[in-house]
């Protein structure tokens, strides 16, 4: 199943939880993020990820992640956190295309965009509460020169924050679903 197959499944099981309130059974299904971090992977290690380097730096959200921190925040914390970088990131793909000439690279960006958008609006249906647009200006972004900076920033945060914020989110869900 394509991409854009698994995300119209996805919004039509969306909308079927908006209509019945029922969690959203991708969120409880382990496999559709593991689908994510691995396309993730594989768009990283693509053959055309060539280091093209662009006339001007790229702001790309901090992927940094501590553990012990990251346990500490709250949901609206984390939530703010992960879409202030989603957001961050796809305006960065949208800025690197500009740049790239390469026919074979323009795909892979677009493909991130897709994906980052998908989840800034599963963020969004998550209803935690979004005060995202200060958060980034209080961080300082890291400044990316490639395409290979933009891969790799979507790779750790598909890997990291999002995968760690979903699997818990599906936690929480998929416990209020059994009862």
């Amino acid at each position: 199943m394509d991409l854009s197959r698994l995300l119209l499944l996805f919004v039509c099981l969306v909308q079927t939880r908006l209509a019945k309130m029922i969690p959203l059974r991708p969120l409880c299904d382990s496999r559709v993020m593991d689908r994510y971090i691995r396309e993730a992977r594989d768009l990283l290690n693509a053959p055309s990820n060539r280091i093209f380097q662009f006339p001007n730096a790229i702001p790309l959200p901090n992927t940094g992640l501590n553990l012990r921190t990251w346990r500490s925040k709250s949901k609206r914390m984390k939530n703010e956190e992960i879409k202030a970088g989603l957001i961050m990131l796809s305006n960065a793909t949208q800025a690197a295309k500009h740049f790239v000439a390469s026919n074979s690279t323009v795909p892979l960006l677009d493909k991130i965009y897709r994906n980052t958008r998908t989840f800034i609006h599963i963020l969004q249906l998550m209803n935690v509460p979004d005060t995202s647009n200060q958060l980034y200006r209080r961080t300082k972004p890291f400044m990316g020169r490639t395409v290979r900076n933009v891969l790799y920033t979507y790779t750790r945060l598909m890997h990291g924050k999002i995968n760690i914020f979903y699997r818990e989110m599906a936690e929480e869900y998929c416990k209020r679903r059994k009862r």
